[in-house]
């Protein structure tokens, strides 16, 4: 079993402190040097707009200020990372932007706004020609969405609360196969602690039946963009780790191993050339994201030196 030394660690603390965005900073502080949660918040602030939604890039690869339901979401992440209380102001904001843009005809969220079409942005969310793609109904991000509807359930109708269940859970059932992008949502979905346990066996059931032809196995598929086995079971008490745990132990051994000698870990991914110089930015603001959700990853496997 591979082991990050103390050494390896002290560089990724070295490379955030240098090139991440404070929010990354605030939340590596915060879960390895003690800083408190008001931090995190701090950081967290200036993502948001007026409408209560995030934008301004908190998804590096879209550039917008604009607030839209992917930015929303992964402000929402890590809020839940933090088991921030339903009172909150972020909370009650960040539900009042998501009622406001929720179609009720669809039931369902458009997950980036059309006034993204006039900032930087990587190619998956180019909308011209595309319109339609956005328009449809996606598990992507609205089962990850409804998990947060049941969080902060106070803050929501109950109205939007039953057609987003009702809506989600005849999608999960379709014949069709989820694919990687839904199947994280509706991950983030299970991981609902008010979830109703009704519509957790049944999101159980349908996991279990999609993920094992969904995640790649092999270190050669790693290097690209691809389900690892550590998306599916990112914790050791993951239900979803029986039959992974050989793929999860290689897994984390290769994160290991794949570190940059900076202490960094870096995208598997790129833009076209229409946006050089947002590009980079976004490529280092991913480098700091993911370089913090590795040292995440391992820590939670007791594979840190001395963080077990």
């Amino acid at each position: 079993m591979t082991i990050l030394s103390s050494e390896a660690l002290r560089a990724s603390r070295e490379f955030l402190e240098a090139t991440a965005r404070p929010l990354e900073l605030a939340r590596f502080r915060h879960a390895f040097l003690g800083a408190p949660t008001d931090m995190v918040l701090d950081a967290l602030g200036p993502f948001q707009n007026d409408d209560g939604g995030f934008g301004h890039a908190l998804e590096p690869d879209l550039r917008t200020p604009a607030s839209s339901v992917l930015c929303t979401s992964v402000a929402l992440q890590i809020l839940r990372s933090l088991e921030i209380p339903t009172e909150h102001a972020f909370a009650s904001s960040s539900m009042r932007f998501l009622m406001a843009s929720l179609d009720r005809d669809q039931w369902g969220w458009r997950i980036i706004p059309q006034a993204a079409e006039s900032s930087p942005r990587a190619p998956w969310w180019y909308q011209r020609g595309r319109e339609a793609h956005f328009e449809a109904f996606s598990l992507n991000p609205t089962a990850e969405i409804l998990g947060y509807l049941f969080d902060y359930r106070e803050h929501v109708e109950e109205e939007a609360v039953r057609g987003v269940s009702e809506r989600v859970f005849r999608e999960i059932g379709r014949p069709a196969g989820l694919e990687m992008h839904e199947l994280l949502c509706c991950l983030r979905l299970f991981k609902t602690r008010s979830l109703p346990d009704t519509c957790r066996d049944q999101l159980r059931a349908r996991l279990n039946q999609a993920l094992p032809g969904a995640v790649a196995r092999e270190p050669k598929e790693w290097s690209g963009y691809s389900l690892r086995p550590l998306q599916v079971a990112d914790a050791p008490e993951s239900p979803f780790l029986v039959g992974l745990q050989d793929a999860v132990a290689e897994n984390l051994d290769y994160e290991i191993a794949t570190q940059n000698r900076d202490g960094s870990w870096t995208p598997t991914w790129t833009w076209d050339d229409t946006y050089p110089e947002a590009r980079a930015r976004a490529r280092e603001e991913w480098s700091g994201v993911i370089t913090l959700d590795k040292l995440l990853t391992l820590r939670r496997f007791g594979r840190i030196e001395g963080r077990g």
